[in-house]
């Protein structure tokens, strides 16, 4: 075995690290400084235009959720020391990978836009739901050993982004920032919500809208402006997620009033969304022309 007499700490760590990532690659980021959040993606070989993506999270503070766990359910996870639940600390959002609708392109501008590390996971013959899930949990846990043992070994200056990191540029592209700007006003917006919306089918997104509506009404029940502030805001930002045709912005707007009237026109707007979803040419009509109407009395 050849002498590392004479490196630093540091040095012998990056040697730890990169054995420990040698089944997933950095393409945006640091192996020897991981961010602690990452896209990562795999590819098929059965589907070459495709890519599946999921988000990593490793959490600064390890959690014992066994504790916010009933107590006739945590006898079904274990001990608190050796469950699913105790010290967790990383996990995968979702928990397999999903499709990525925009392909490799898109995962690089989110983790351009996001700081995030872009990670590969490797290719797969064919797509399969387990072997998928147990690839997503071992690239979890080495992304999580690799930035404890960065933050370990040599302190938090370790784990810290590197100043001269650069971004992938994308060939072509129009999201970079325009001249004498810095790109904070696309990025102010973005955060973990937005990478979930993108992974989610158009179904799933509208369902989460409707989601916010519900307690965006309940806010403003309880006369919470804060939680009236935010929802909008995150109603306004999954829009963004959604074809310009189905008029989140009006939703919003009517949304944002409480008159009987309005919380009407806001359910007819979602609703109408749902059909231009499905399709269905004709309930899509009636409903504009009920909008119509009602917007007339308004």
């Amino acid at each position: 075995m050849t002498s590392k007499g004479g490196r630093n700490c540091f040095a012998i760590a990056a040697d730890l690290i990169y054995t420990q990532l040698m089944d997933i690659q950095f393409e945006i980021g640091d192996p020897l400084r991981p961010r602690g959040h990452a896209l990562l993606y795999y590819r098929v070989d059965t589907e070459p235009d495709h890519v599946y993506g999921t988000y990593i999270v490793t959490l600064p503070i390890t959690a014992d959720l066994t504790k916010y766990v009933p107590p006739f359910l945590a006898a079904h996870l274990g001990s608190s020391d050796s469950g699913p639940l105790a010290n967790f600390a990383a996990f995968a959002m979702p928990p397999m990978s999903e499709l990525v609708e925009g392909g490799h392109d898109r995962l690089v501008r989110l983790a351009n836009l996001r700081n995030d590390d872009l990670v590969y996971g490797g290719n797969m013959f064919s797509y399969d739901l387990a072997r998928m899930m147990e690839s997503v949990a071992g690239a979890v846990q080495e992304y999580a050993d690799a930035w404890n043992e960065a933050a370990n070994t040599a302190g938090a200056g370790a784990v810290a982004a590197p100043a001269d990191d650069v971004a992938i540029p994308l060939a072509g592209s129009a999201d970079a920032p325009a001249a004498g700007t810095t790109g904070d006003e696309d990025t102010a917006g973005l955060g973990v919500n937005e990478v979930l919306w993108s992974f989610m089918s158009e179904g799933d997104r509208l369902a989460e809208m409707g989601r916010l509506l519900g307690r965006l009404r309940f806010a403003q029940e309880g006369n919470d402006n804060t939680a009236i502030t935010d929802i909008t805001a995150e109603m306004t930002a999954l829009g963004r997620h959604l074809p310009d045709e189905y008029s989140i912005s009006a939703l919003v707007a009517a949304a944002s009033e409480t008159s009987a009237a309005s919380v009407q026109l806001a359910q007819l707007y979602l609703d109408r969304c749902y059909r231009l979803s499905s399709g269905d040419a004709e309930q899509v009509r009636r409903i504009e022309e009920a909008i119509r109407n009602l917007e007339r009395r308004g």
